[in-house]
């Protein structure tokens, strides 16, 4: 049975239930604050948030929650800068190091030094945005960790 065949409270309850089971996969503070924790649970929202709106349900409390559990997803995914002024400091002194270098070793012939100037620049600079730049939901896990009443899945 399809969506378009199924009765509207029949809709209504699948996805009650949906937005029900996606906020209890999700961890929960001692306040009883729904928290997304892992990767897991982010997937589990964003697929219950998705198959209610796409019911389109004549309930608007129902659509508005889902609505509302699709933004924090969208938000959950978003990627900052931990420590912007470290990792910004850090990238530059990676991209100095590696330019001197590939710059010492064109200058003098090395066409060996330049190369690894520029892969050693590359790898730095990469390390930097793999230690500094992380999803939002990450930052936020790490934050409220000792806050963890129930952890859900």
């Amino acid at each position: 049975m399809s969506d378009e065949q199924a009765d509207p409270d029949t809709l209504q309850r699948i996805a009650a239930n949906l937005h029900a089971e996606a906020l209890a996969a999700l961890s929960r503070t001692r306040e009883n604050q729904v928290e997304i924790t892992s990767v897991r649970q982010l997937r589990v929202a964003e697929d219950a948030a998705w198959r209610i709106l796409s019911m389109r349900l004549t309930d608007p409390t129902l659509n508005a929650a889902a609505a509302a559990m699709q933004e924090r997803v969208t938000v959950a995914r978003q990627w900052t800068w931990v420590n912007r002024s470290a990792a910004t400091g850090l990238a530059i002194v990676a991209v100095l190091v590696g330019l001197s270098t590939a710059v010492i070793g064109g200058t003098s012939d090395n066409i060996v030094l330049a190369v690894l100037g520029g892969l050693l620049g590359s790898v730095l600079l990469g390390a930097v945005v793999l230690r500094y730049r992380r999803e939002n939901w990450r930052i936020r896990a790490e934050q409220i960790a000792p806050m963890i009443w129930q952890p859900g899945i």
